[in-house]
């Protein structure tokens, strides 16, 4: 039985809706307005592109608790402040128009307080930020701004800033004192498309109890329930048959074991079939994806079946790899290792279209791909996730039929061997499994092995990973000073690999003490640490130098 203690109230509402319907405020324990230009400027930016495509916008839940006819918020201070500054900031550009300037004020950002006989905001902040953010609300002369002295309060002051650089940017540049409709659609849009889950709590214990779970588990979790019910609700006749779907989807996915994978799966599943999609839009796409019925229908019976091929993609054990090359098993091993996001959807769209052995080929190239990706990354401009998206689709929807159609399609974000031996010479690493992973590579190119990029099975209680130059170097290591020690010791020229019988008495010992270690390996890389006279810097960027050379081997394109 239902707990009665325990109330809450939930309703769908347009953010624009949200502040103008109730009286809104944050409590003094509150932290204060904390988003940045990026967070900010990400807000703006979304909103403007689902203004150009007609779509709707997602923004999470809204946690709040009911006080004497108004509202605490104990959760979505950020989003509600940011979009009352962008509110305020198209008022202010459109402060010719009459009409326009009177709806915004009413409507959203402001009402009348009687006693006082002035506007007051419908959202207030708190003291810290609450006196800024009421003049800009209000629209008062910025010579009565107060002097923004904390953090919080230039980050506003920035907030708003950028607010109307946008509104300046987007409205229609032509008559300034008839902008035409695209502030006008930006204001409706906030209102009713601009979408949040607005939950009344009926206690402090619930609403933070609920502020905690939604923060644990995030948007991707409030995601997935919308686009499940959104799902159910486009059939009445066939409803049971989407049930069947998803549960035998979500049954799939969970054996992964990962509480947030339901997200990431239908991020992927859309982005094979319909194109780029961003984790905070994936709710928007199935909107659009799926509007009636039988378009319903069909989106669930696709992620049915795309479901058993993605967990597939995350283990080499799977049953899917029976009797397949024997290359993809360890390629997928390499691929998980690595965790290069952006190729998920791409992994999908192979094991889906592509036969074994060119699923083979297309995987090894994906190792390839992903390791100089991520070397590269650091010393590199631009974002690869949309074009390894749009590869994605190539091959799902028959376009790419082959690796040497994906490699062409991918060659204007691939890293040249040029520029993957240029960023491996200055490579820092310092994920142990990653070096073990680089170093283990690397040795099987040294000496000519064939894969050298497959992860062989090795009991990792036998090969373990060693700093030349220790982490804490301590008086051992003068040839180093502090400032160096920082820049070198995570420099992979400065890893090496031993046997764990012998990584035991090393420890911080200086290089003179370790140098017999490395002479007696195995391993034709550490040997290589023993041929230099002492170890400085030099040495490290000389080694570097020489596994960069190695790498363009061990992970060709």
């Amino acid at each position: 039985m239902a707990d009665e203690r325990y109330h809450m109230e939930f309703e769908q509402l347009g953010i624009g809706q949200v502040l103008g319907r109730s009286r809104l405020f944050v409590p003094p324990n509150q932290r204060e307005y904390a988003w940045t230009d990026l967070e900010a400027t990400t807000l703006y930016r979304d909103f403007e592109r689902a203004v150009a495509t007609g779509s709707s916008y997602f923004l999470g839940a809204i946690v709040t608790i009911p006080r004497d006819g108004m509202l605490e918020v104990v959760d979505g201070q950020q989003r509600l402040a940011t979009t009352a500054l962008l509110l305020a900031a198209i008022r202010g550009h459109l402060q010719a128009d009459d009409m326009m300037v009177e709806a915004i004020n009413n409507d959203f950002l402001t009402g009348i307080d009687l006693q006082k006989r002035e506007r007051v905001p419908k959202l207030r902040l708190n003291v810290d930020d609450n006196e800024l953010f009421g003049c800009i609300v209000t629209g008062a002369s910025e010579s009565t701004y107060p002097t923004a002295t904390k953090e919080s309060q230039k980050r506003l002051r920035r907030a708003y800033d950028l607010a109307r650089e946008h509104v300046a940017r987007v409205a229609d540049p032509g008559d300034p004192w008839d902008p035409g409709d695209s502030l006008t659609e930006m204001v409706s849009f906030i209102e009713q498309r601009a979408f949040v889950v607005l939950l009344r709590m009926s206690s402090d214990a619930d609403a933070y109890r609920m502020f905690e779970t939604l923060n644990d588990r995030g948007l991707r979790t409030s995601q997935s329930d919308l686009i499940k019910n959104y799902l159910f609700s486009r059939s009445v006749e066939r409803a049971q048959e989407i049930r069947t779907r998803w549960n035998h989807m979500q049954g799939s996915l969970e054996t992964l074991g990962d509480d947030d994978v339901t997200v990431d799966f239908l991020r992927d599943a859309v982005t094979v079939t319909y194109g780029h999609t961003r984790e905070s839009r994936v709710y928007d796409a199935v909107q659009t994806i799926a509007k009636r019925e039988n378009a319903a229908l069909a989106f669930a019976a696709k992620i049915d079946g795309l479901a058993n091929g993605y967990v597939a993609t995350f283990g080499s054990s799977h049953e899917r790899w029976n009797g397949c090359p024997h290359e993809i098993r360890h390629s997928i091993d390499a691929l998980n290792l690595l965790a290069v996001r952006p190729l998920r959807p791409l992994l999908l769209a192979v094991e889906r279209k592509f036969p074994d052995r060119e699923a083979a080929a297309a995987f090894r190239f994906a190792v390839a791909l992903g390791v100089r990706l991520l070397v590269t990354i650091p010393t590199r401009g631009g974002s690869v996730e949309e074009p390894l998206a749009e590869a994605a689709k190539g091959v799902y929807k028959g376009d790419l039929k082959s690796t040497h159609d994906l490699k062409k399609k991918l060659n204007g974000v691939t890293p040249s061997d040029e520029e993957f031996r240029a960023a491996f010479e200055i490579a820092r690493v310092s994920k142990a499994e990653l070096a073990r992973y680089y170093l283990r590579s690397l040795e099987r190119a040294a000496n000519d092995e064939p894969e050298p990029w497959f992860m062989p099975v090795e009991d990792r209680s036998i090969i373990t990973l060693e700093h030349v130059l220790p982490k804490r170097p301590e008086d051992r290591w003068p040839q180093f000073s502090d400032d160096d020690a920082a820049a070198y010791v995570n420099r992979l020229g400065n890893q090496a690999l031993l046997r764990a019988s012998d990584n035991s008495g090393a420890g911080n010992a200086g290089f003179a003490d370790k140098r017999p270690l490395y002479r007696e390996s195995p391993y034709r890389l550490t040997k290589m640490v023993a041929d230099a006279g002492e170890w400085t810097p030099v040495e490290v960027v000389a080694r570097q130098k020489r596994l960069a050379e190695l790498a363009v081997a061990a992970w060709p394109i």
